[in-house]
């Protein structure tokens, strides 16, 4: 094709152009590049309704090569004498006039182009400039009959809808009362259809909640579609860390919890005019706790309207809690629905097999096989109770639709038990016992959310709101991911906690192929790690953003290769982001400025980049609702990364568009990058900080379980006994590092199995939820040393007389070999409480403080002073870091039946002065023995050895004062600590860092004087029964 003519009046060879000459119609290209990018330039700007590059400036092309076509037959047909029909006619161009005409153009014009300002334009002939230009007016035109079109085609749709002839009666009864109950069978419309007919009548303040998240997105979405963006951005959602919600928005479909925020703010909701609670008869605590706190609020808010949609359940219940509101029933379904009963065949022979049998399931795919000829499409929705049971369905529903050519099935699950912890709301709402519940739930279950909360740390003992409590309560985020927060701040480990508390948070990111397919398993193994699930998801993120910081690297194909769902990476991203706002926000967490690049170049560049990205994300966005998603029966469905980022043709990953949006790759590796590379100490310091927030959800290994095959391995929580592990656990694969290996000072010798063995490595596991299927499994666990989580993390700590023997939480039963070693283990850990918990009361009331009002935000303070914290680290360090020999077991039902002596007639306390630190002794009203903390109690146990008999007492030197006389253990480390020529510790503001842990013989060596040889050792208790025996 030659160059384009300018208008000049010269071709590009200087030679002299007629603009009046007629060209010759095969001169022109339409179809040539540089000439299509020289009129979209033009006429295709970021201000005009296409935008160069979208899907609807193709789409345009694809209509004006059918419009070259369209004319091209009509001028050929000219000449004719004896015109014949064409066969093949182009019906949806065959309305369309030979020129335009301004009559059939509706609200829509085309402005310009400026020729002057256009790359080029002024250098085409004029008559393809107005070819174009009328092609332009035509596509336009053309698009709006399709949109009205469609505008008619859904107005049929509402119409059809059996709520349709219902939408004035509402109306009118809201306009009445106060509060109307709207019942209506699944499928009648009241979700989509109420809300319009509000905004239709002049309502501009409407809140529509809904249950769960994805139904407000989808009904957001939905009600914007049917309007064809008649209301534009008066439509959005608005979900937890997500919102599309602008100051124009009349109507918000968003979760209860999320209005539940809202009121803790603002009590009265003076945003709203309506509230639509949807799916009110879904009977939850949100949902229970929503009506009752609106029926306090109506009274007050005497202009607040209130519409309960429900199905067509417990519809008088609804009505007369809100004192006999009036109902409008809508009767009948868009969709018929039919029962029909599959018949049962024979109870086959049980088989010892646990695995769901999937044959029912496949009778009903033969059963619609044979009903309905292959033409005839639908579709089947099958409702399972956990992933195996899908597992199991799925593989067999396969072979069967590979084998007949039709069916696509597909699996729709989440891998994670998403258990709903958040029962605190800080909202004046007084005693939850006396809360106006609809239904009251059972008094048994309030105390259990009491309970839960309390062994949370959010609830004292009087059930009011500690200062953890207070912050939970602000954090838009369950109890469990809030303690690993707000702790993991106080010990520098926000980065490394960010991370895991996103993972724990999200699905998990692991594919079916994962578990299957050796490949997978074997390119995904250097990133598992033995310390637990969470460290291992840990590991993916890190090493998953490591490969997109190289831009040359696929990270889509890397996640394939590892049998990992890219899309839940990316969710773990955007939650990380918003967990550290949330800390930022909140004073835990210093906040950082976004690094400018230094030079003019850089920043042009950088902005250049989020341009592009700006404009790939626009053209998904415009084009993405009008891509028509294509399933195929052979469709690899487990390397999939996304419905999202997967398309015919789609050369772009969306998915890293928005990424690449939302975070700077640079911050974010630099993150990643040092919290992978912990020390020791700060490993040991990351599990305790997950040990305690996930405390008290513990569980122990079977005593047995070192016998046991993989497979076969069982831990018992308090709750639940036979519990297993979730077949994607770490632990799942590798038991043996739960077993434990060493066997210390006594009792293991021909024993099968764990229970009597004395060792200093028992381990036990934390984990994140408990799913219950066709088995209970234990989902994202962590080991953690036993005797120093429990001393640390437990809320109940009891012992006997000389504290050898310790039952933590009334279920776990600990016996030490040495009774001063498990005394000095005991004070220890009560120092190391009230230090934990002194330092993070410091750093919640200076957060506290810079919340108030009138304080300087801007104003940088440390939440807490490093020394001290350093100081706090290094004393955890040493303390986990002791070795002392103990056994660990779970007591029966009758012994924590007889576990404890009981309220003593004796109530004057033993001389034990300084045992406990400065924690005075007080009888225990209940268990007997002597409360120490409030969650100590000393010698409550029942024990048959008598700790004041002479025959415990023996001679002892103070190596301080020089003091020598007979004293039991306990008397011996009493006289220690209150000894006046004892050396005291160094201040705090002494220690800058964290010093190495203790060696072994340093927790138990002590000075010993022997009277039979006259000489001073250093040993440990068993040696000294030892060099004893040397002397009889």
């Amino acid at each position: 094709m030659p160059p384009p003519r300018t208008k000049e009046g010269r071709d590009h060879r200087g030679r002299h152009w007629d603009p009046s000459e007629e060209e010759a119609p095969e001169k022109w290209d339409w179809n040539c590049p540089e000439t299509r990018h020289i009129f979209e330039d033009a006429f295709f700007r970021e201000e005009d309704y296409i935008r160069q590059g979208s899907e609807e400036c193709q789409k345009f092309w694809s209509f004006f090569e059918r419009l070259q076509r369209f004319q091209n037959l009509k001028t050929a047909r000219k000449g004719e004498k004896d015109p014949v029909p064409p066969k093949h006619s182009v019906p949806a161009l065959a309305d369309l006039p030979r020129t335009y005409d301004a009559r059939y153009r509706i609200n829509l014009s085309v402005l310009g182009p400026d020729t002057r300002g256009s790359r080029g334009l002024g250098r085409q002939p004029p008559e393809r400039v107005t070819e174009f230009r009328r092609a332009l007016l035509h596509y336009l035109d053309f698009s709006q009959k399709q949109a009205f079109g469609r505008l008619a085609k859904l107005q049929h749709e509402r119409a059809a809808l059996p709520i349709a002839q219902y939408g004035n009666r509402i109306l009118q009864t809201l306009k009445e009362h106060q509060v109307v109950v709207v019942a209506g069978d699944t499928g009648c419309g009241k979700s989509t259809q109420v809300p319009q007919y509000l905004l239709a009548a002049g309502f501009s303040h409407v809140a529509c909640t809904q249950p769960r998240r994805i139904a407000c997105i989808s009904l957001a979405k939905r009600v914007s579609f049917e309007s064809l963006s008649q209301y534009g951005s008066q439509v959005g959602y608005q979900i937890r860390f997500e919102s599309t919600r602008t100051a124009a928005t009349k109507i918000v479909f968003l979760t209860v919890g999320l209005l539940l925020r809202q009121i803790q703010r603002e009590p009265s909701l003076p945003q709203y005019q309506v509230l639509i609670v949807d799916e009110v008869h879904e009977r939850h605590l949100h949902n229970d706790f929503l009506l009752g706190v609106l029926r306090r609020l109506l009274p007050k808010r005497p202009d607040l309207k209130v519409i309960l949609m429900s199905a067509t359940i417990n519809i008088s219940l609804f009505s007369s809690y809100f004192g006999t509101a009036p109902v409008v029933q809508v009767p009948g379904r868009l969709f018929p629905i039919t029962v029909v009963y599959q018949p049962q065949e024979a109870e086959p022979v049980a088989s010892k097999s646990e695995k769901l049998d999937p044959g029912p399931f496949l009778r009903v795919l033969e059963a619609i096989d044979n009903k309905y000829p292959p033409e005839e499409r639908g579709d089947l929705l099958v409702f399972l109770s956990g992933m195996a049971e899908i597992s199991s369905v799925l593989e067999a529903a396969q072979t069967y639709a590979s084998r007949t050519q039709r069916w696509v099935v597909l699996p729709l699950h989440s891998a994670l038990s998403v258990a709903d912890q958040d029962k605190m709301k800080s909202m004046s709402v007084g005693d939850p016992r006396t809360f106006p519940f609809i239904e009251p739930p059972p008094p048994a279950s309030l105390e259990t959310a009491i309970l839960y909360l309390q062994d949370q740390g959010a609830l004292d003992s009087s059930e009011a709101l500690t200062p953890i409590g207070s912050l939970l309560a602000q954090l838009p985020v369950d109890v469990v991911i809030g303690k690993m927060l707000i702790l993991g701040s106080m010990f520098h480990l926000a980065e490394p906690v960010l991370t895991i508390a996103a993972a724990l948070s999200v699905q998990s990111p692991f594919t079916r192929s994962a578990q299957s397919n050796p490949e997978c398993a074997a390119a995904r193994r250097p990133l598992e790690s033995d310390q637990g699930d969470p460290f291992t998801l840990f590991n993916v993120f890190n090493a998953w953003v490591q490969v997109k910081s190289e831009r040359s690297r696929n990270s889509r194909k890397w996640c394939r290769h590892r049998g990992i769902e890219e899309h839940r990476l990316y969710e773990m991203a955007n939650l990380r982001r918003q967990f550290k706002e949330l800390l930022e926000d909140h004073g835990l967490l210093a906040r950082m400025q976004a690094p400018t690049p230094g030079d003019s170049y850089h920043r042009l560049q950088q902005r250049r980049e989020r341009r592009a990205l700006y404009r790939l994300k626009r053209q998904h966005e415009e084009g993405g609702g009008r891509r028509r998603k294509v399933l195929r029966l052979q469709e690899d469905l487990d390397g999939c990364s996304s419905d999202e980022d997967r398309g015919a043709g789609d050369s772009v990953d969306i998915q890293d568009v928005k990424f690449q949006l939302r975070h700077s790759l640079d911050q974010l590796q630099a993150a990643t990058s040092s919290a992978q590379d912990l020390t020791r100490d700060q490993m040991a310091l990351l599990k305790l900080v997950l040990g305690r927030g996930l405390y008290p959800q513990l569980a122990v290994p079977d005593p047995f379980n070192s016998s046991r095959k993989d497979s076969d391995q069982i831990f018992h929580t308090q709750s639940k006994q036979g519990t297993v592990l979730h077949p994607t656990c770490i632990f799942a694969n590798s038991p043996e590092v739960l077993h434990t290996q060493e066997q210390e000072a006594r009792g293991s010798e021909g024993s099968r199995d764990d229970k009597d063995k004395m060792s200093s490595k028992h381990q036990l596991l934390t984990f994140v939820s408990l799913l219950e299927t066709n088995k209970p499994y234990l989902v994202n666990c962590i080991r953690i040393p036993a005797l120093q989580s429990l001393l640390l993390f437990s809320r109940s700590l009891d012992t006997n007389g000389d504290c050898s023997r310790l039952v933590a939480d009334g279920w776990l039963e600990l016996q030490l070999a040495d009774s001063e070693s498990a005394v000095r283990l005991l004070a220890a850990s009560v120092r190391l409480r009230a230090h934990w918990e002194s330092t993070l009361d410091q750093q919640l009331a200076r957060q506290a403080r810079r919340r108030e009002p009138g304080v300087d935000q801007e104003e940088e303070e440390a939440p807490v002073d490093p020394k001290e914290v350093a100081h706090l680290s290094r004393d955890l360090l040493q303390f986990v870091a002791s070795k002392v020999p103990y056994s660990l077991r779970r007591l029966t039902g009758l012994e924590v039946q007889n576990l404890y002596v009981g309220p003593q007639t004796i109530t004057a306390a033993p001389s034990l002065p300084g045992l406990f630190g400065s924690s005075a002794l007080s009888p225990h009203p209940t268990k007997g023995g002597y409360a120490v903390t409030d969650f100590l109690t000393y010698n409550c146990l029942t024990s048959d050895t008598d700790l004041y008999s002479d025959c415990l007492r023996t001679f002892w030197t103070c190596p301080h004062c020089g003091l020598h006389m007979p004293l039991t253990p306990l008397e011996r480390i009493a006289h220690e600590n209150t000894c006046p020529e004892a050396p005291q510790d160094a201040p705090p503001e002494a220690e800058d860092t964290a010093p190495e842990p203790l060696p072994k013989a340093s927790a138990l060596q002590r000075p010993y004087h022997c009277e039979a040889c006259q000489k001073d050792f250093l040993f440990t208790p068993t040696e000294v029964l030892r060099h004893r025996r040397q002397h009889m």
